[in-house]
């Protein structure tokens, strides 16, 4: 029987947290050299809005556009392609779609860096469905309320696996009623799980074609 996904992108498909940390830094000291700490711990996955507030914070609320916009120039410009795949995600994406399986992603990261990615590695028809929260109005710009647009779209997901690296994707699964399976190899190690549900967990992307 057929299954259906929906995958995070940074931190479950691709491994990105040096070039967009490294962004982050580079903008950081720019700007307010101050906080570069923050820029250094930075949880990678919230929205690039989010992170803004998070190494800025409040009292530099009046840097928060140039910061974004630096960052998107710089990431887009010198950093993209520096992502990488995890090792096995190529190769269980194509096992998944041959057996019948059905694609999709909802991510965090902006639309324009997540499609140039997937064209650069050849994945434009792998999947359904991309969803990036930058497509959807300022007052519900988040990853529950996307997650949640699309099911209700395309209800056949409604039963899909939800496969993520971080508490924002838990969160998503959670209030979308999804099975959450966490991936050990992300960037969410050091967060609390104990509100989240999670069906299952895998050290690495390959064990996911034996989920249930």
């Amino acid at each position: 029987m057929e299954k259906y996904w929906i995958f995070d992108f940074d931190g479950t498909l691709v491994d990105s947290e040096k070039p967009i940390r490294k962004c982050y830094q580079k903008i950081t000291m720019s700007i307010a050299p101050s906080k570069i700490k923050k820029a250094e711990e930075i949880i990678i996955g919230p929205t690039l809005k989010e992170t803004t507030k998070l190494i800025l914070g409040p009292e530099n609320r009046s840097q928060h556009e140039k910061f974004m916009e630096m960052f998107k120039k710089q990431y887009d410009e010198k950093f993209l392609f520096d992502t990488k795949p995890y090792v096995g995600v190529l190769k269980t994406l194509k096992e998944l779609i041959k057996r019948g399986d059905k694609l999709a992603i909802a991510t965090n990261k902006r639309k324009k860096p997540t499609f140039k990615l997937i064209e650069y590695y050849g994945w434009k028809n792998y999947f359904q469905w991309i969803g990036c929260t930058d497509e959807m109005n300022e007052e519900i710009k988040n990853k529950n309320k996307l997650v949640m647009s699309f099911v209700k779209d395309n209800p056949l997901f409604s039963s899909a696996y939800f496969v993520g690296d971080t508490k924002n994707d838990g969160e998503a699964a959670k209030n979308n009623n999804l099975k959450f399976i966490k991936v050990n190899f992300g960037y969410g190690e050091k967060q609390n799980w104990s509100n989240i549900d999670i069906h299952d967990s895998v050290n690495n992307f390959k064990e996911l074609i034996h989920i249930n």
